[in-house]
Parts: structure tokens; C-alpha cells; sequence
């Protein structure tokens, strides 16, 4: 459990979501978030022109800005939910060195899935064995289904809404991973349940302030009408009206603006009241939970799949050595030490018990006929097994 500043012990109840709209840092990080990925994108909009990749940047930029402005409103409101407020400046700085992490948890997530659906075609495929496949597959059928059905679920429910503030708490790649793993195995139907009840509270949220906006943009509409600036009317007329090529039309182009500002306005504090649920439902449910040994589980794979990938290496490498050696060598590549031509025969073997001095022009020392023991150069017979020697 967290501990605020004060060392009073934070509240984690759901309805403290709508707390986010105080936030004036969290609405103020909004804002410039918003704003960088609108200037993304309209830059991507006048490079069009020049290049595709420029384009292609410009999206991969957007979607960086994105996740940044998406992880410093985190950062705020994760804070908030456990009485430690920051700064906006440090929000960003930690959102900036921290975007990185959410990747790699989206990463493993994707990994996780597959790895679930490469075994089960494989279960799948031993279902064809004939004679048994029809039975395999009556029991692997509901075993997959509920398989798969946890790993889709716990990616969708908790996975992706808990991964952010898992991240925000300051965790890694792996440790997040960990946290995540336990909370689908040991909580998944209560976080379930309160993110639907989180969803509930957002579109009830949503709802009162679109109503609010509709009604104030209905009025504001019609009066607008009744002072002569038809709005509508200018924008059906003509393409030209937004570009407000004459008279009152340009009010059309300035209309949809401003339309435009308000749906994202209005899209804030649902947004925010998302956001800092999410971050209320994490810190409650992490609460009593060990991670401890799912961490060490993980990082113990990790390092076990390093070590192998660090052996299959060091091999390949060993043996290109081996193979450009060998390439190198003028006899072809061919092993001294391996072996030798099967029309040498018996000579082939003696001649391997004669030391290599003998080829460098010294006197080859003596040996049996027989034993091949050492002999001296007086010696007729051989005082091992006592052949003679001429």
C-alpha cells in the first residue's frame, strides 16, 4: 500500500475518478499534448506533398507524442490517486524516459498471445492423428477455448487498461509483466467488475457533459440564426464557404472549427475520469499481492533464454571460424590431425609413430619392429618383447 506524503493512507475508491477534473495540471497536460499531436499531424499533412517516408515519420512521430502526452496525464493523475503531486515539467521528463516501457509491455502481451495460439494449433494438429483425433479434439476443445478466452480477457481487461499505471507506479518491462500475470491469475473477475462499473461512471460522465455542450450549442446555434449568421445554410451552398471565399460564408469554416474544439473539449473530462480510474482500480487491486516471486520467475527465464541465445551464438561463431580456417589452409582444408588415406594402410600407421624431427632432417629414433618400443641404435634385439632388429 502506498502511503501519501502526509502519512495518511490514500483512498482508492473508484468514485474518486471524477477527481481528475480538478486536476487543472492534468487538464493543462491535456491541452499541450493535444496540441503537439495536432501540429504532428498537420505536419504530416504538408509533407505529403514532398515524400511518403516524410509522412510515415510524421505518423510515427504522432504516435510517440501520443503515448508521451498519453503517459505524462498518467504520471499526474497516478500521483494524485496517491497524494504525491508533480510537477507538469517532471511528469513529462518521466513520461519521456518511461514511453519506452509501455512498448515493450504491449510487446510481451503480443508475444504472450501468440505463444498461447502456436500450442494450441499444435494441439489442434495432433487432433488429426486418425482413430483418436475426433477424441483428442472433444478435449482439447474446451480446454483451448478457456485458455485462449483467459489470455484474450486478461489482455483486454487487464492488460491494457493496467499496463499504464503499472508503468506510472514506476515499474519495468519484466516487472510490469509480472504484476500483470498475477493479477489475471489471482484477481481478473475483480478487475472485471470494476472497470465495468469504471465504464458505467465514464459514459454517465460523458452524458451529462454532452448535454451540457448539446444544449449550450443548440441555443448558441439558433441565435446565432436569428442575428443572420446562417451557418448551415453558407456551408451547404458552396466548398468555398470554408475557405470563406465571400460575404458571411467564411462563417461555415469557422463553425466547424469550432464544433470541432468543442467535441474535443467535451472529450477531456471522460477522457481524465478513464484515466485516473484506471490508475484507482490498479493501486486497489495490487494491494496484499506478492510479485516478488513472479518477478524472480520471469527474470530467471530471461536469463535462461539469454544464456541459450548466448550458446547458440558462441557455436555459429566457432564454427565459421572453424570453416574460414579451413578455407584458408593450402591443402584444401584438410586435417592433419583427422584422418588419413585409406591406401596408406599399415605404412600410413608407422609412419605416425615416427616423431617429426625425422621429416626436418634428424635421425629418426629407433623402434621395434614388433612393439614399437623405443630402441638404441646398438640394440639387435628388443628388450621388450624381444624381437629382433636388424
Amino acid at each position: 500500500m502506498t502511503a501519501s506524503i502526509n502519512g495518511v493512507t490514500p483512498s482508492y475508491g473508484l468514485l474518486r475518478a471524477t477527481e481528475a477534473v480538478t486536476n487543472w495540471r492534468a487538464l493543462a497536460a491535456t491541452g499541450l499534448a493535444g496540441l503537439a499531436i495536432l501540429l504532428s499531424v498537420f505536419l504530416g499533412v504538408l509533407l505529403a506533398k514532398v515524400s511518403f517516408i516524410f509522412t510515415a515519420l510524421c505518423g510515427l512521430l504522432t504516435l510517440i507524442v501520443a503515448l508521451t502526452g498519453y503517459s505524462a496525464v498518467g504520471i499526474l493523475l497516478m500521483r494524485q490517486a496517491q497524494q504525491q503531486p508533480v510537477s507538469i515539467a517532471d511528469a513529462f521528463g518521466q513520461a519521456v524516459f518511461t514511453v519506452h516501457r509501455l512498448l515493450g509491455v504491449l510487446l510481451m502481451m503480443f508475444l504472450i498471445v501468440l505463444g498461447i495460439s502456436l500450442i494450441a494449433m499444435l494441439v489442434l494438429f495432433l487432433c488429426k492423428l486418425p482413430g483418436v483425433g475426433g477424441l483428442l479434439y472433444a478435449l482439447a476443445m474446451p480446454v483451448l477455448t478457456v485458455l485462449i478466452g483467459v489470455a484474450v480477457g486478461g489482455m483486454f481487461y487487464v492488460g491494457l487498461p493496467l499496463a499504464g499505471p503499472a508503468i506510472w507506479e514506476g515499474n519495468t518491462v519484466w516487472q510490469t509483466t509480472a504484476r500483470l500475470l498475477v493479477i489475471v491469475r489471482q484477481r481478473l473477475v475483480t478487475v472485471i467488475v470494476n472497470l465495468v462499473l469504471l465504464g458505467l461512471l465514464v459514459m454517465l460522465l460523458s452524458g451529462v457533459v454532452y448535454v451540457v455542450l448539446g444544449s449550450g450549442y443548440a441555443i448558441t446555434t439558433m441565435l446565432s440564426g436569428a442575428v443572420g449568421i446562417n451557418t448551415f445554410g453558407s456551408l451547404l451552398s458552396s466548398p468555398a464557404a470554408l475557405l470563406g471565399g465571400y460575404g458571411g460564408a467564411g462563417y461555415a469554416g469557422a463553425s466547424m472549427f469550432a464544433t470541432g474544439l468543442l467535441l474535443m473539449v467535451g472529450a477531456i473530462i471522460p477522457s481524465l475520469t478513464s484515466i485516473n480510474g484506471a490508475c484507482l482500480v490498479y493501486l486497489q487491486i495490487v494491494e496484499g499481492l506478492n510479485f516478488g516471486e513472479a518477478e524472480q520467475q520471469i527474470q530467471a527465464r530471461m536469463e535462461e533464454a539469454k544464456r541459450k541465445a548466448k550458446e547458440a551464438k558462441d557455436r555459429a561463431s566457432a564454427q565459421m571460424q572453424q570453416a574460414k580456417a579451413a578455407a584458408q589452409r593450402p591443402d584444401g582444408g584438410a586435417d592433419s590431425a583427422g584422418v588419413q588415406p585409406a591406401e596408406a594402410g599399415p605404412a600410413a600407421t608407422f609412419a605416425a609413430a615416427v616423431p617429426v624431427a625425422a621429416t626436418a632432417g634428424v635421425p629418426a629414433q629407433r623402434v621395434c619392429s614388433g612393439c614399437a618400443a623405443p630402441l638404441a641404435p646398438e640394440d639387435v634385439f628388443c628388450g621388450e618383447c624381444g624381437a629382433k632388429n636388424g
